[in-house]
């Protein structure tokens, strides 16, 4: 790095603290010149297509559920628990890491008061 060329022949940039090469291909760690991750171009489809397939799971059960039963307390019961864990979600998700130890501490409680959540629905389901 003493001559200040990258491993593509053209001259380092300095970005972001450090050293890379002019195609942002590669980084300087001090030693060596080492490969960047690309990011997949694929991945964002595939979480999107997760997501809306755990979606189409939670209304197709949902549609069952109060098709076979019959009842109001079992579409209360969802509706109950979805709004319950998206209260959930959206807490966790607010307090983030910009909160340090007091947003960690947050999100384990959230952590915590989900799995007791599921375990009151699979005592519920089991037992019921």
């Amino acid at each position: 790095m003493s001559t200040g060329i990258g491993p593509d022949g053209y001259p380092a940039v300095f970005e972001g603290g450090g050293w890379v090469s002019h195609d942002r291909r590669y980084r300087w760690n001090g030693i060596d010149w080492v490969p960047i991750a690309q990011p997949s171009a694929v991945r964002p489809w595939l979480m999107r297509a997760g997501v809306a397939l755990l979606l189409l799971a939670v209304a197709g059960y949902t549609v069952y559920t109060l098709g076979a039963d019959q009842s109001e307390y079992t579409a209360g019961f969802i509706v109950g628990m979805t709004l319950y864990f998206a209260v959930l979600f959206v807490i966790y998700r607010a307090v983030g890491n910009r909160w340090g130890c007091f947003g960690a501490g947050i999100r384990a409680v959230m952590i915590g008061l989900a799995l007791l959540r599921l375990v009151a629905i699979a005592r519920f389901v089991l037992f019921h």
